[in-house]
Formats: C-alpha cells, sequence, structure tokens
C-alpha cells in the first residue's frame, strides 16, 4: 500500500491556520471576484435593455405616424363642421330639456290657431308670448279677410282683437293681434 505523508490529526487551537495576511487576500480577492462578475450582468441588463429600446422606438414611430394620419383626416373641413354641428345639436337639446320643464306646451293652441286661417289668406309670421299672438297676413281676397276679422271677433276664447289693414298695390297686408283667456290654456 502506499502511504503518504502523515498528518497530524489534532486540532491545535493556538495556532492559527491560516495568517491575517492571507485572510486579507483571500477577502479581497473574493470581493473583485464577486464584483467583475457583477459588473458583466449589469453590462448585459444595460445592454439588452438598450435594444429593447431601439426596437421600441421603432415601434413607437410607427404609431405616431400612424396617429398622425388619422388627426390628418380629423383635421379637415367637413370633420370640424359635422363636430360643431354635433356641438350645437348637444347644447339645443339640453336648453330644450332645460326649458321644456319649465314651460307650458303650446302646440294645440298654435295648431288652432293656424288652422283657423282661411287658405286665401296668407301667412308670413307669427309670434306667441304670455298668451298675446301676433299675425302678420298677406291677401287679395278682402271677403275672406273680413270673414276671418268677425270669426276672431266672435270667439268668445280671445280677447282684444286688433286688426290693422294696409294696402300695397292689389294686395292688402293685414297685422292681426289678439290676447287668449287663460282658460283655454
Amino acid at each position: 500500500m502506499i502511504t503518504g505523508k502523515k498528518e497530524d490529526k489534532s486540532i491545535n487551537f493556538l495556532q492559527p491556520v491560516g495568517a491575517s495576511e492571507s485572510v486579507v487576500f483571500t477577502s479581497v480577492n473574493w470581493l473583485a471576484t464577486i464584483g467583475k462578475n457583477l459588473l458583466l450582468v449589469v453590462q448585459i441588463v444595460v445592454l439588452v435593455v438598450f435594444a429593447l429600446r431601439i426596437v421600441m422606438d421603432g415601434k413607437n414611430n410607427d404609431l405616431t405616424s400612424k396617429i398622425n394620419s388619422q388627426v390628418g383626416i380629423l383635421e379637415n373641413e367637413t370633420w370640424k363642421k359635422n363636430a360643431l354641428k354635433y356641438e350645437n345639436l348637444q347644447n339645443l337639446m339640453s336648453d330644450i330639456k332645460l326649458i321644456g320643464a319649465e314651460q307650458d306646451l303650446n302646440s294645440n293652441l298654435i295648431s288652432e290657431i293656424l288652422s283657423a286661417i282661411p287658405l286665401t289668406l296668407n301667412l308670413e309670421n307669427i309670434s306667441f308670448s304670455n298668451g298675446r299672438v301676433s299675425l302678420s297676413l298677406k291677401t287679395t281676397d278682402f271677403k275672406a279677410l273680413k270673414n276671418y276679422e268677425d270669426a276672431l271677433k266672435n270667439n268668445t276664447y280671445y280677447t282684444d282683437v286688433k286688426f290693422n289693414i294696409s294696402k300695397t298695390g292689389d294686395e292688402l297686408e293685414v297685422s292681426v293681434s289678439f290676447n287668449i283667456k287663460e282658460e283655454v290654456t
């Protein structure tokens, strides 16, 4: 059998295993090795992030050009007019909703007034405010105008009926105004 140098199997606590210089040298060597490895890992991470940034910037530039082309579509005059019209309609709808809750509906009353006007009298203008109705009419038929005047004055639902007639050539221009009694509405 091959026999080698026999080592002592006992532990001598009074004699250190390594010198203090070797401990410092080993520690510095270990820290330097770990530091080199950490530096390599950080450099690899930085290179990967840099490569990903280049790829993502390319995609971002593609998206930017697509967005700019879409913005160009939205900036044409037709689109702007439609957007303005839509905004105005929205404002109008909100105003109608607000006013509709506070205002009495007079559509039946206006319909009754308009249906009472003879066909030979041309209605130019109508206004209705606080129970007062004003009409502007034009006609060449004096008899129909006279019958309409009598009908309004004899109607018990209308008060303070006033007619103002002026003649321009062959045509009669008529201004009519009257009040509506409260119980009609």
